[in-house]
């Protein structure tokens, strides 16, 4: 009988005693991969931990700097809205004493400079509102959207008249949200609708539908209808129509809306109106 190379046989060899010792050659063999995959894994539980320090290091400085940036934008917004709010109330004192008939023109002049005052105050607080409430949960409450909307067309009833347009406002709902945001919301959508309407316009319709789970809202105006290829880059900040819809301004208003309405788990967007004009429409919740 050959033996194979390497073996030892011994004369006298019992059947068992003549297996090679394969058992020996596998142990050592798995110690050794044991081994390998105990270093590995060492090894990418360190990585993991310093990891997990870098990111939990990254986490606190940027809760930091998000608490800096508030506090400079509750500043920010403190020097710009008190001389708004001085220009607003002068405006409408001066114009308070000077005589109606025989300086009409300066305190026609005077009401829009107020006005505009008005407004832009109201964008500022709306801006810094959703930037220091960006991370924290919504202030829910009941909102009557029919007051919000009266309140912000109290603001704008000058110019409507002035245009000779009409709001017609059909019955809307009380949604569960932030008021000062939703108003904000309203504002920004109702001028963006008076800024865009022709001289020849003759009404803004604002109306509401109930859908399965949400209100549809729904701000109609006439005028130049806006390019399919511009209907969802116009909701990004810094950015405005082109062509006749092109405006002068920052581009946040409806950049603002958008977030307001996806704030409130709701969606925007825009489409044609039938025939000529656009229809701003967004979906909140139903109570």
């Amino acid at each position: 009988m050959l033996d194979e190379p390497g073996s030892e046989v011994r004369t006298g060899m019992t059947p068992a005693e003549r297996i090679p010792p394969l058992v020996d050659a596998r142990g050592a063999e798995g110690a050794r991969r044991h081994r390998r995959l105990t270093e590995h894994s060492k090894r990418s539980l360190l990585m993991h931990e310093r990891e997990v320090k870098f990111l939990s290091e990254r986490i606190e400085q940027l809760e930091r700097e998000k608490a800096a940036v508030e506090a400079f934008a509750a500043v920010a917004a403190h020097e710009l809205v008190e001389p708004l709010v001085m220009t607003e109330a002068y405006a409408t004192m001066v114009s308070e004493r000077l005589d109606a008939e025989e300086h009409a023109d300066s305190r026609r002049d005077l009401g829009a400079l107020s006005r505009g005052a008005a407004r832009m105050r109201l964008l500022v607080e709306t801006l810094l509102h959703d930037a220091c409430s960006s991370g924290r949960e919504l202030h829910r409450e009941p909102v009557d959207l029919n007051r919000v909307v009266d309140e912000c067309l109290a603001l704008l009833s000058p110019d409507v008249s002035a245009r000779g347009l009409r709001v017609d406002v059909e019955p809307l709902p009380t949604v569960d949200g932030e008021e000062a945001l939703l108003s904000g919301l309203f504002s920004n959508l109702l001028v963006n609708a008076l800024k865009y309407s022709p001289r020849n316009a003759t009404a803004i319709g604002v109306r509401a539908l109930r859908e399965p789970g949400v209100w549809r809202f729904e701000i109609e105006s006439e005028g130049p209808t806006i390019p399919s290829e511009d209907r969802e880059r116009i909701f990004e900040p810094f950015s405005r129509g082109t062509g006749e819809r092109r405006a002068r301004g920052a581009g946040l208003g409806l950049a603002t809306c958008r977030r307001i309405v996806e704030r409130h788990g709701g969606e925007i967007d825009v489409r044609p109106a039938n025939g000529s004009g656009n229809v701003f429409q967004f979906t909140l919740p139903a109570c």
